[in-house]
C-alpha cells in the first residue's frame, strides 16, 4: 500500500488494543484516495466494535469518533442491527473469557492463533433478546473499563 505521513489512520491488529485504539502503535496513515478504496461504502462509525482476528487474537475496541479509518490487516469491524444488539453489548461480549475460549476452539495456527471470517460465522452465543437489557450489561462494563483505566 502507498501510505502517508497523515491522513486516515489504518487499524491493524497491532494498534487495536483490548478497550481502545493505540494511535501511535505501528501507525500507518492513507490518503482520501486510498481510504475511498478501501472504505467507500463501509465507513467505520463511532462506537462500531472492532476485533483482532490474529496476532493477536480477540483484542476488542470500538471506534472512539468519527473521524474516519482505513480497516487494515486482521482486524474485523462489526455491524449490528441495532434493534438486535447495541454495540456497547457487543464489545462486552466479545471480551468474555466465554466467546474467547469459543474462538480458540474455532482458531488455527501454532504460535500465533487465528479466526478466519467463515469462522467467525460459526460463533454460536445466547444473548439478551431485550435491548435495554443489552443497553444497560453494555454501559455498566463500559463505565466499570473506563474506571478501571482511570485508576490505572
Amino acid at each position: 500500500m502507498d501510505w502517508s505521513d497523515s491522513g486516515y489512520l489504518a487499524l491493524s491488529a497491532l494498534n487495536v488494543k483490548n478497550g481502545y485504539i493505540d494511535p501511535l502503535a505501528d501507525a500507518h496513515y492513507g490518503d482520501e484516495k486510498l481510504y475511498r478504496k478501501w472504505m467507500s461504502g463501509r465507513e467505520l462509525k463511532k462506537g462500531q466494535v472492532l476485533f483482532t482476528t490474529e496476532a493477536p487474537m480477540g483484542n476488542v475496541a470500538q471506534v472512539p469518533d468519527d473521524n474516519g479509518y482505513i480497516l487494515s490487516q486482521r482486524t474485523v469491524a462489526f455491524e449490528t442491527k441495532e434493534d438486535m444488539m447495541t454495540n456497547d453489548f457487543l464489545a462486552v461480549l466479545l471480551k468474555s473469557p466465554l466467546v474467547f475460549n469459543n474462538l480458540s476452539a474455532l482458531s488455527s495456527g501454532g504460535t500465533a492463533k487465528g479466526v478466519s471470517q467463515k469462522s467467525l460465522k460459526g460463533l454460536s452465543i445466547t444473548v439478551p433478546l431485550d435491548i435495554d437489557e443489552q443497553q444497560k450489561i453494555g454501559s455498566f462494563f463500559k463505565q466499570l473499563d473506563e474506571t478501571i483505566a482511570l485508576h490505572q
